[in-house]
């Protein structure tokens, strides 16, 4: 096992110190040296060699096979890799880092790992679904468990969803703080409120709603984007998203708010009106099949006929685009696979794109499917995607 681990420490530092050098275009260890104390960043640096996804990976590859086939399959490649100059002066590095970093650190990880048997290929690095409470109570979902949901009010939860306890009208109540349903990226979840109605809340987005709602009206606020069925009690329903209100006169519909200043809403089924809070224009009234494009900045509203399977198709777990902007599908593709993507000109944003991504397809698949698509390129440097023509 000790010799497994020293290949494994070997190829992984190896690997990680040379893309360091040729990003920082260093030449040998003396560059290196000064680059570390100049910039004091060795822990850093460590932290990012040792890293546990890189090093799981390979502790998986020698438990799925024979031990000493592996071990006699990582000698070949580092010799392999041994003939070439680049290699053999990042193996000289790479023993001074373990030098001046201390073995410790290094086996510390090292076995921790095996303490707790922890793979990075079995653990999801994927953030749960979380919920504040008015008094400012944080739930994570992934830990609470079915006999304690009572004390949120919820009668049902699963790993993509909850359901709260269905409650009448409340008759004359003081308005109640709100919860908060934070999803993180790299997430989907689903919430049925207390009145009947389900909401969708796609990665990235914040859901802010009340335990019960008055009698006189249902109010919840949304940030980033959320699909909606409306359950018909009598009752207005009011989506708040920042200075613009939605009104729901109907049942399906479509709310995209991750931009700042622009508001999308589309309408699947019923009737909804789109304003602009404490303003003197009016509400603009969407028909089925209808696109409300609204600028809070400039107070436009723009609304115009489109095909609404295109903007719900993520809550079947597909992406869609029709000649979009490159740069919308890659804030959907940071959104959904929890990765970081720079355009190192932004005229590349600008480069129109179609297509259909199924969102369980692996990322290496999908950015591979775009370079050939958009004819751009990604490079992968310290976990960052740059993209150039």
């Amino acid at each position: 096992m000790k010799e497994t681990k020293r290949y494994i420490q070997i190829q992984t530092i190896a690997h990680q110190l040379c893309d360091i050098m040729q990003q920082h275009e260093l030449k040998d260890i003396e560059e290196l040296k000064e680059w570390l104390e100049h910039n004091n960043t060795a822990i850093e640096i460590i932290k990012s060699l040792i890293d546990d996804s890189e090093l799981s990976k390979k502790i998986e590859l020698y438990r799925q096979q024979d031990k000493e086939q592996a071990i006699l399959s990582l000698r070949t490649k580092i010799q392999k890799h041994q003939r070439h100059r680049v290699i053999i002066r990042i193996s000289r590095v790479a023993a001074v880092i373990v030098l001046l970093i201390g073995c410790g650190l290094l086996y510390h990880k090292l076995s921790q790992q095996e303490k707790h048997q922890t793979l990075a290929s079995t653990i999801s690095s994927k953030l749960s679904p979380v919920i504040i409470t008015p008094n400012g109570q944080h739930y994570d979902l992934s830990k609470v468990l079915t006999d304690t949901t009572h004390n949120l009010n919820i009668a049902y939860k699963s790993t993509e969803e909850i359901k709260y306890t269905y409650q009448p009208p409340a008759v004359d109540i003081e308005e109640e703080g709100y919860n908060q349903l934070i999803i993180p990226n790299q997430c989907n979840y689903q919430v049925t409120l207390c009145d009947g109605s389900v909401v969708r809340l796609n990665a990235g987005s914040r859901l802010e709603y009340p335990n019960s709602f008055p009698s006189h009206e249902r109010k919840v606020r949304l940030t980033g984007e959320a699909y909606f069925e409306i359950k018909h009690d009598g009752r207005p329903f009011m989506v708040e998203v920042r200075q613009a209100s939605i009104r729901v006169y109907g049942t399906h519909f479509n709310i995209n708010a991750y931009q700042e200043t622009n508001i999308e809403t589309v309408l699947v089924e019923g009737k909804v009106g789109v304003s602009i809070q404490d303003s003197i224009d009016q509400e603009k009234i969407l028909k089925p099949n209808q696109l409300s494009r609204l600028n809070l900045l400039t107070g436009e509203q723009e609304i115009v006929d489109v095909d609404v399977q295109k903007y719900i198709a993520w809550t079947t777990g597909f992406l869609r685009y029709d000649n979009d902007s490159l740069e919308l599908l890659i804030e959907d593709l940071s959104r959904w696979y929890g990765a970081d993507f720079d355009f190192k000109d932004n005229k590349l944003k600008n480069i129109r794109i179609s297509a259909s991504i199924n969102k369980d397809t692996p990322l290496e698949e999908v950015l591979a499917m775009i370079q050939t698509t958009a004819k751009i390129k990604f490079h992968l440097i310290e976990r960052r995607y740059i993209i150039t023509q």
